[in-house]
């Protein structure tokens, strides 16, 4: 097993943990069960459409645009990279118009993870499954 493999599994188990500290910072409303589930168009924005929506244009376009203008420079570890910090601040930036100040800055690190997949793997896919599985976990927890 590879050390990028290693990584991802490491994300995707961070997952839960990460959404537990959003909401220990948050008092976040409870969402009904039922209710939920019989919001099919609900369900599939959040876990679908606006995972693969914002991942194609945020990692898939913006961040390789970046890439290129910064010829993909390096900033932590040389794992990090410039354009993956300035998508991320665009990404955070999107989320204020959703959500309070603080919980909109928290987005920032799964950011960077899906931004970090998406270079090590040289793909958008791995990006898009974990931006799903982050939003499902955000779902679980949020369910009464």
């Amino acid at each position: 097993m590879n050390k990028t493999t290693l990584h991802y599994g490491a994300a995707i188990l961070a997952a839960p943990l990460f959404v537990l500290l959003y909401t220990s910072l948050f008092q976040t409303q409870q969402v009904n069960l039922d209710t939920l589930f019989h919001d099919k168009e609900a369900l599939f924005l959040l876990l679908i459409f606006y995972p693969i929506v914002e991942e194609l244009i945020f990692r898939g376009m913006i961040q390789e645009y970046i890439a290129l203008k910064t010829k993909e420079r390096s900033l932590y570890f040389h794992s990090i990279s410039l354009a993956n910090i300035l998508t991320s601040l665009l990404f955070v930036a999107l989320h204020f118009i959703y959500h309070a100040p603080l919980w909109a800055l928290l987005v920032f690190i799964p950011s960077l993870l899906f931004g970090y997949f998406k270079e090590q793997y040289k793909n958008i896919v791995p990006s898009i499954f974990l931006h799903m599985f982050y939003n499902l976990c955000s779902l679980f927890l949020l369910v009464q």
